[in-house]
């Protein structure tokens, strides 16, 4: 074997394999939010404010704020608003912005689970694609979920 048939080797293995661009990775995150009337977007009343402590750089603040809700639930399930809005992850890599719809019990106390598909983002997040699932409970003014899903980069 001279010394050029290692490094061809090893050039085709590297082609022939799975390109790495793209690969998805799994999240998953405690999320803590209040609702506030102070430190939402422009032209906010209100919004929810929170902190995101995950893995693969989901680490930061939120806010989100519903554009859209359901005023009534299904008979079946009357205690139940369904809701959807933009939901941003701020992160010293970079901004996260998905589009969450879901669902929770009327009042201060119960539960609350969504859907979050990501629609843009920026710095080291910028093109990536994919989803969440959040899903916990509310008490006391606070809304603590646990996001699963997984982001997948270009």
């Amino acid at each position: 074997m001279n010394a050029i048939q290692p490094a061809l080797a090893l050039f085709l293995a590297f082609a022939l394999s799975p390109v790495h661009a793209g690969q998805c990775k799994k999240i998953h995150a405690d999320l803590d939010e209040m609702q506030s009337t102070q430190g939402c977007n422009p032209g906010l009343a209100s919004c929810f404010l929170g902190t995101v402590n995950g893995n693969h750089g989901l680490r930061g603040t939120t806010h989100f704020a519903a554009d859209s809700a359901v005023s009534t639930s299904p008979s079946t399930s009357p205690n139940f608003l369904i809701y959807s809005g933009p939901f941003e992850y701020r992160t010293a890599r970079g901004t996260i912005i998905a589009r969450e719809t879901g669902v929770t019990t009327r009042g201060p106390e119960g539960v609350v689970t969504a859907y979050q598909q990501i629609v843009t983002a920026t710095g080291e997040f910028a093109g990536a694609t994919g989803h969440f699932f959040v899903s916990g409970h509310k008490s006391g003014g606070t809304i603590s979920t646990f996001v699963n899903g997984e982001i997948c980069h270009p």
